[in-house]
């Protein structure tokens, strides 16, 4: 009995030797609060999630205590930021062997740019620059979580991810950002990248290209699904910059066209209409007719009358359309030139490129001319089109 409570006593010590040594191998480092003068908030959330990544990452220890930058260096009389002497001297107010520190400033009104540092045994090791939305000020959101993840691990030198690509069952080359980066073999394949947001695609013979984007984490996997699809199909596999993307946005932009220059048309429209009806007033005409002589203008003679009380109603009329005249003079001819270049995308959008060894046939390119004309009586817009 006593040998066996020996033995457990014996094991359990070990246990507790090997975990303490365990928790020993982990490489501690402190975060000092980033600094900025223009966007406290956003320095506060990035320093707490870098913190919280730290703690998160393999083989990694948060040093205890909290350290302000800006309240270090006032303190040591040293500048933002603090050069080599300085730097030396926050390690040893903090007693860190290894310390991250940094500076926050905001650029534009919705993106902050932070230069962070890891200051390792005695000299500055790496320094990186990380741009991000500056709406994250939240210091639990994932989006802040993973920013601090990746710039912890390039700071450290451990910024890379894996990544499977999956496109089919096709035997080709994948490419990362341009770059030949391996072969896919039965439509697979696994990437060893750096953190960020990359370009994958994948070529064989016999299918069309198949493109697609991916973000990486660092220490973490990620998944990319690709379709090739069989040359001559007319389809891209996935290729935002695919031809059949161009077109569909041409198609997009030419019916915008054609709707806001129709509308903008027909509102002009109404305006000649209205002007026309204006100078059909009963109002208007019974005043011409009575006090205006052949050859002077009805709105000259009524703006200088101040005799007949119908004077000021006439003048309140050739205001009016005035008004309207000028109106559909601008939305006229507008409208007929933006619907003329909705109605030219719309018929250029269809655009084929020849298949490999065919002529291409002769076309004419399209034209569209407005034909727009304004006299005293009224307008007209027409669209002559060639094609």
């Amino acid at each position: 009995m006593r040998r066996s409570l020996s033995a457990v006593l014996v094991a359990f010590a070990l246990f507790l030797t090997a975990f303490s040594a365990s928790a020993q191998t982990k490489s501690s480092v402190q975060v000092l609060a980033i600094g900025s003068e223009d966007a406290f908030e956003q320095a506060q959330a990035l320093t707490i999630a870098l913190k919280r990544a730290i703690t998160r990452a393999d083989g990694w220890a948060l040093a205890k205590g909290d350290f302000s930058l800006e309240v270090m260096t006032a303190a040591l009389g040293c500048p933002i930021p603090p050069d080599a002497g300085c730097q030396k001297k926050l390690a040893d107010k903090t007693g860190a062997s290894r310390y991250i520190w940094g500076t926050l400033a905001k650029k534009g009104k919705k993106e902050v740019v932070a230069v962070l540092r890891l200051w390792e045994n005695g000299q500055q090791k790496k320094d990186i620059e990380i741009k991000y939305a500056s709406n994250l000020t939240d210091p639990s959101d994932d989006s802040l979580m993973s920013i601090a993840s990746d710039a912890f691990a390039k700071l450290t030198g451990e910024a890379s991810g894996v990544v499977v690509v999956s496109a089919g069952n096709v035997n080709g080359k994948v490419f990362v950002d341009g770059v030949e980066a391996g072969t896919v073999t039965d439509g697979r394949t696994e990437l060893t990248l750096p953190s960020g947001e990359h370009k994958i695609m994948v070529r064989a013979d016999g299918f069309n290209d198949a493109v697609g984007t991916v973000s990486v984490r660092a220490g973490s996997s990620a998944e990319v699904t690709l379709n090739p699809t069989p040359a001559g199909s007319g389809k891209a596999g996935g290729d935002p910059t695919s031809d059949s993307g161009k077109g569909g946005s041409k198609k997009m932009l030419g019916y915008l066209g054609v709707g806001i220059g129709g509308a903008l048309a027909l509102t002009g429209t109404y305006f000649w209409l209205k002007s026309y009806g204006e100078q059909k007033d009963s109002t208007y005409e019974d005043y011409r007719t009575k006090y205006v002589n052949k050859g002077d203008e009805v709105c000259k003679v009524a703006d200088a009358d101040k005799t007949h009380p119908e004077a000021a109603d006439v003048r309140d009329i050739c205001d009016a359309n005035s008004k309207n005249k000028w109106l559909a003079r601008i939305m006229v001819p507008t409208g007929a030139v933006i619907a003329g270049l909705g109605v030219y995308l719309l018929i250029t959008s269809g655009d084929e490129k020849p298949a490999a060894g065919a002529k291409a046939k002769p076309r004419r390119a399209p034209r569209v001319v407005p034909l727009v004309g304004i006299g005293p009586q009224g307008g007209e817009a027409r669209l002559h089109f060639t094609f």
